[in-house]
């Protein structure tokens, strides 16, 4: 277990505790980070071929992912629709410009492209690339770091912003609670079925990091459902902000810290834009940790 914590922990804490880098430096690290992203879905790919009777694994996932993911949702909707009411939190007007759907479609595209290129190079070459997928997660998590610390949120930042808080820990509390109802019909113990579903909308790490600890088919599904949340989450943004903000950032995910932040800004407006860093800050810092705890 503490092996386990230390491979994931330490280098994030690392990273963490770096200098803030400058802006040329920054860019480096966060062109690091896409590229690693890239390389761990490709080794995740070649993880899948080695599956004996890969088809009706793969049937199998899906059915799993789309479990999974609809379950997340309907118990993230209700739990943020309710703290909606409890805060009083209504709609909120903004610019309801159209999503750049194509780029969206294309960088998700890439995304999947990168695991199944993976998955063909492993059926034809079955190589054991463990070793360099471990190497390449430990240099993602430290980078992760930097990136963090670069987010510049204190905890008088944090914790004064009590809207931002609640709907992180809302949506952390609805997906694990998820998780562990799940887990019977998933097959899991209880601790790996909620690390399974503890990526809050962050595919990039959450994959990876699952699929190191239980194997690359539920990386994969954690990649998807994660993936799904992003997707659905920047189709309903501009039409849920205009009944309960909550619910808007708060199924965002993770990703309202940056992916989906434009698309929440054009819709709420300016004013929500701290709510939304809040709580996608605190998504992204638990990410990693639960998974680090859950996934042993």
């Amino acid at each position: 277990m503490f092996a386990s914590l230390a491979v994931i922990l330490l280098p994030l804490l690392l990273g963490y505790a770096l200098p803030t880098p400058d802006a040329r430096w920054l860019s480096w690290v966060n062109r690091s980070v896409s590229a690693l992203v890239y390389l761990i879905l490709f080794f995740m790919g070649m993880g899948l071929a080695a599956i004996d009777d890969l088809g009706p694994a793969l049937v199998k996932m899906a059915g799993t992912t789309a479990l999974i993911f609809t379950a997340i949702t309907l118990a993230n909707g209700l739990g943020l629709w309710l703290l909606s009411r409890a805060f009083h939190e209504h709609g909120r007007k903004g610019d309801r410009q159209p999503i750049a759907w194509g780029k969206v479609l294309l960088d998700s595209g890439i995304l999947i492209g990168t695991v199944a290129t993976g998955t063909l190079v492993g059926l034809l070459l079955p190589i054991n690339a463990h070793l360099l997928s471990e190497a390449a997660l430990v240099a993602l998590l430290a980078l992760i770091g930097i990136q963090l610390r670069a987010a510049g949120m204190s905890l008088r930042q944090l914790f004064l912003n009590r809207l931002g808080l609640f709907i992180a820990l809302t949506l952390a509390l609805t997906t694990l609670a998820t998780g562990a109802l799940l887990a019977p019909w998933l097959d899991l113990p209880v601790h790996h079925a909620m690390g399974v579903v503890s990526g809050f909308g962050w595919y990039s790490l959450s994959g990876i990091l699952v699929s190191d600890a239980l194997g690359p088919l539920w990386g994969a599904t954690s990649f998807f459902v994660d993936l799904c949340r992003e997707l659905v989450a920047l189709a309903l943004i501009p039409t849920l902000m205009q009944r309960a903000m909550p619910l808007a950032i708060g199924y965002a995910g993770a990703t309202a810290m940056d992916f989906s932040l434009p698309v929440i800004q054009k819709s709420g407006g300016a004013q929500v834009v701290p709510i939304a860093i809040v709580s996608g800050f605190l998504l992204s810092l638990a990410t990693p940790v639960l998974m680090a705890i859950l996934l042993v």
